[in-house]
């Protein structure tokens, strides 16, 4: 009974080792990944659109800064933060609520970028939206599969909302989310 109990053991590191001797560290770090979910809250912002807008190659719908506690959520989540190699976005849309009857009719494209300061001398692209329905009074982003980690490892970024004008007039005001 004891020398196959001391088998057993010998028997376990024998396959363990050259297992982990041969597959590289990628392959041992896929293994243990997963995904943690997170919601992060809806973020409100208004635009006032001014008579030149139509002329404008670009023009700005928002600019912001967000905070975020990734320790809280790692925690929550029972994860050390060392663990977490990468992080991505998964969803993105932004929709407009108010006034009740706009659309985007006026946006031809959108897109979304970061940067970890005000300035934006650095930024990452977060995803975009081009094609825009007029009558959609929300628009789903197309995501860059871009590793978020080192942004929302500093607790709080800069996001800017970037539109090309389709030409036609937007609402005098126009109350939209993030989410």
């Amino acid at each position: 009974m004891k020398k196959q109990a001391l088998f057993h053991l010998l028997l376990v590191p024998a396959v363990i080792l050259p297992f982990l001797l041969t597959n590289s560290c990628s392959t041992t770090k896929s293994l243990a990944a997963f995904d943690v979910d997170y919601t992060f809250h809806k973020v409100y912002f208004s635009y006032s659109a001014s008579s030149s807008l139509k002329d404008l190659p670009e023009i700005t719908l928002y600019t912001g800064k967000l905070t975020i506690n990734m320790d809280s959520i790692l925690t929550a989540n029972h994860v050390p933060s060392g663990l977490i190699a990468s992080a991505y976005l998964t969803k993105l849309s932004m929709t407009i609520y108010d006034p009740p009857a706009a659309t985007f009719n006026w946006l031809q494209s959108v897109r979304m970028v970061g940067s970890i300061d005000s300035t934006f001398k650095t930024t990452t692209d977060f995803g975009s939206a081009t094609g825009i329905d007029p009558a959609s009074k929300q628009i789903n982003m197309v995501l860059n599969k871009v590793d978020l980690k080192p942004i929302l490892l500093k607790n709080s970024y800069w996001l800017k909302i970037l539109a090309t004008p389709s030409g036609q007039v937007p609402p005098a005001s126009a109350s939209m989310y993030l989410e």
